[in-house]
């Protein structure tokens, strides 16, 4: 009767615990009354005192029902309980706590944390059968990352992530503790968890990019010549700690350039296709473009994804590089520096102009070579007597990544009046042409002071005065293969008045074609008129061209100008021309000269003759003695709409015929 009565009492009592537990443990559906545990998903849907193991609320401390596994008896109430084995107590029926012997990650491994968030990891103490097993005394455990936290990976002791440890405390009489962690970088932290007796544990993490925060350019700025496509420009979406955030959707992003830039984008690298944008791929962080620019400069590049933008800085070498230098007084030679440097001289050509009031050949005729990729040498036969004058050289530079070709050299005379100077072969006279400059001893405008250059092959230069050349006379030759161009050349017959017309030429186009050209005289030692020996020449008509001197002056024809040697350069498709008749009364030395726009980048100025001093040689009236800056002019543009022409004598009047010539590379 006695034990009938204890039975009925103890099913009462489980009956009690079971609604006890309804009310205090989860809101998930029981499991069955017969288990008295209730279905979880974490902690906090367990009532106080229990925990949530193997999907189950259960009673802290203990994974088994006193009963046997852990060692004690059913029998015997030592944790107040029903002594039959079936309360599901902490202690074993008669026994004591089992002792925790290892640690154990309970929260599931995290592979798609963002970067930034604040994350949760609870570690469990457990006995030797895997059993949930409170600690004694407060233990604590010891947190370790690889990497750590210079990899952008910290500990913390709160759920806001604010106060970062390198340790917990698992209290005393419980099983559990809790931290948390933050990776700042998308890549995977293996985590080390270990405590005095107890050993240690692992678990890797994986941080994952977060949501776009900035848009950035990740190849380096470019320098690229002009008219030549960029190497790939490449971007890429990172999120607010720098990691590369893919996108889940096809995204487009505009290119746009700084204006005035002339920069055009492209989808390819061979700059064949152009583009407005560039688009990020479904599932990528990175896109990429090219571009490439006629025009000079460094130039803002921009792209933007609409609320993203960035920006970056990029250089587009210039077709033409002008500047200047003075040749000091008492000087015999000067470097002048080319800023940028050309990058291949043998793809580089030269022109120049220089001029004074000096009255002697010997001092004011300057010869100037490209001496390397960042310098020009211009020199004078006659220095250090202290009269020779400060003479200013106005420089300029045309390089083409493709279709260019030059040859530097250095002629000397022969001693006689034909000096011929070998060059490598060109490919065709067709699409060569000449340009000239020298040096020579003496204090008179003579005929040693004129030459013709030219070209009847593919192997050498001619180089002809009308008697023979004086030792001291040295010139610099640029030999300069333009593919793309249409040269025809001729040599005239003797010029004896003041004008010469050579017709039936075969037609250009005058917008795109310039002329040059060089000539010898004879007479010239027998008289001080300097009018008679300097001549203009002008492209008078697609099929003619007129050579004149004086500049509409009387008694401007007693030297005889003995052959001129003149080339059309049509550079059809690859250059448009702008020709002027620039004019100078007496007592001026500065002329503006209107300009439709052209791109400073990349035009050349200069005058069509060349014998002296580079490419600025007009007429004038002067008939004084040997002042040859009155018809040798600078030639500098402005502005993209003026033309300036200075000479460096205001004596007699002046014409000169410009050229304004813009290369297309």
């Amino acid at each position: 009767m006695r034990a009938s009565r204890s039975r009925v009492l103890g099913w009462f009592f489980a009956l009690g615990m079971a609604l006890l537990a309804s009310v205090q443990g989860c809101d998930c559906g029981s499991t069955g009354l017969d288990t008295r545990r209730f279905a979880c998903t974490q902690d906090d849907e367990c009532a106080s005192g229990f925990v949530c193991r193997e999907g189950e609320c259960q009673p802290e401390g203990s994974t088994v029902e006193d009963g046997g596994v852990d060692g004690g008896t059913p029998d015997g109430g030592g944790d107040g309980g029903p002594t039959d084995g079936t309360d599901g107590g902490t202690l074993p029926d008669g026994g004591t706590p089992a002792r925790p012997t290892q640690i154990t990650f309970v929260t599931p491994v995290q592979t798609m944390v963002p970067a930034g968030a604040c994350s949760t990891a609870t570690i469990e103490a457990r006995d030797a059968n895997g059993s949930a097993a409170p600690v004694a005394a407060n233990t604590v455990l010891s947190l370790v990352s690889q990497p750590g936290a210079g990899a952008g990976f910290r500990f913390y002791s709160d759920s806001g992530c604010t106060t970062s440890t390198s340790t917990m405390t698992m209290a005393a009489g419980t099983s559990r503790a809790t931290f948390y962690f933050r990776g700042t970088l998308a890549r995977s932290y293996r985590l080390t968890v270990s405590a005095t007796g107890l050993g240690s544990v692992q678990q890797t993490e994986s941080i994952v990019a977060g949501a776009p925060a900035s848009l950035v350019f990740i190849s380096d700025p470019q320098t690229v010549q002009a008219g030549v496509c960029s190497s790939r420009v490449d971007l890429e979406l990172r999120d607010a700690y720098g990691n590369a955030t893919p996108m889940p959707t096809q995204t487009s992003a505009t290119l746009l350039a700084q204006e005035g830039s002339g920069i055009v984008f492209f989808f390819d690298s061979d700059c064949d296709t152009a583009t407005s944008e560039a688009v990020f791929p479904a599932g990528s962080a990175r896109t990429s473009f090219y571009f490439g620019s006629k025009t000079g400069g460094t130039f803002n590049v921009s792209t933007t994804t609409g609320l993203l933008t960035a920006t970056q800085r990029e250089t587009i070498l210039p077709v033409v590089r002008t500047g200047s230098c003075p040749l000091e007084e008492g000087e015999g030679w000067v470097t002048c520096s080319i800023s940028p440097p050309q990058v291949d001289m043998s793809k580089t050509l030269l022109m120049f102009q220089a001029s004074s009031d000096d009255d002697s050949p010997d001092s004011a005729s300057l010869n100037c070579s490209l001496t390397s990729e960042s310098t020009i040498t211009c020199s004078r036969n006659d220095f250090d007597d202290g009269d020779e004058p400060e003479i200013l050289i106005r420089w300029q530079t045309a390089e083409l990544a493709t279709g260019l070709n030059v040859q530097h050299l250095q002629a000397e005379c022969s001693g006689e009046p034909e000096t011929e100077l070998p060059i490598e072969p060109v490919s065709s006279l067709l699409n060569t042409f000449l340009l000239v400059s020298s040096e020579q001893n003496g204090s008179t405008q003579g005929d040693d002071d004129y030459y013709t250059a030219s070209m009847s092959a593919v192997d050498h230069v001619d180089l002809n005065f009308s008697s023979d050349c004086q030792l001291s006379w040295t010139a610099s030759v640029q030999v300069v293969e333009y593919q793309g161009t249409d040269v025809t050349r001729g040599l005239t017959g003797s010029m004896n008045g003041t004008s010469l017309v050579v017709s039936n030429l075969p037609p250009v186009d005058l917008g795109s074609t310039a002329l040059l050209f060089t000539y010898r005289t004879t007479g010239a030692d027998n008289t001080s008129v300097m009018c008679d020996r300097i001549l203009r020449g002008e492209l008078t008509s697609p099929t003619s061209i007129t050579f004149t001197r004086g500049s509409g002056a009387t008694g401007c024809a007693a030297a005889t100008i003995n052959s001129i040697s003149w080339e059309r350069i049509q550079f059809n498709e690859r250059a448009r021309a702008q020709h002027f008749n620039v004019t100078m009364g007496s007592s001026t030395t500065t002329v503006n000269v209107p300009v439709t726009s052209v791109d400073t980048t990349r035009t050349l100025v200069f005058a069509s003759g060349q014998i002296q001093s580079g490419q600025g040689s007009g007429e004038t009236s002067y008939s004084g003695d040997d002042i040859i800056g009155a018809a040798l002019g600078w030639h500098t543009l402005t502005s993209p709409t003026n033309l300036r022409v200075t000479r460096g004598a205001a004596l007699g009047t002046a014409r000169f015929y410009s050229t304004a010539l813009q290369l297309e590379p």
